[in-house]
């Protein structure tokens, strides 16, 4: 998968999110929360890209996803 399909994937994601945060009101936009939230939704994106893709999805110590040379992803 291109770059370009990643970041539209997770873009895409996060406008799903935003659309049902703005609709309930869970988290307060533009908050420490908020921000965090759509951390989890592009690490999300970046783990079911790799699982499609039948890449290996590995963490190191401090819980950032990596690639099979232990490079943040």
């Amino acid at each position: 998968m291109g770059r370009g399909k990643l970041e539209y994937a997770i873009r895409k994601a996060q406008e799903s999110f935003d659309r049902w945060n703005d609709t309930t009101g869970v988290i307060q936009k533009f908050s420490g929360y908020y921000y965090e939230a759509l951390g989890e939704i592009e690490t999300a994106v970046r783990i079911g890209t790799r699982v499609a893709l039948g890449l290996k999805v590995q963490f190191d110590e401090s819980g950032q996803l990596i690639d099979d040379e232990g490079k943040e992803v």
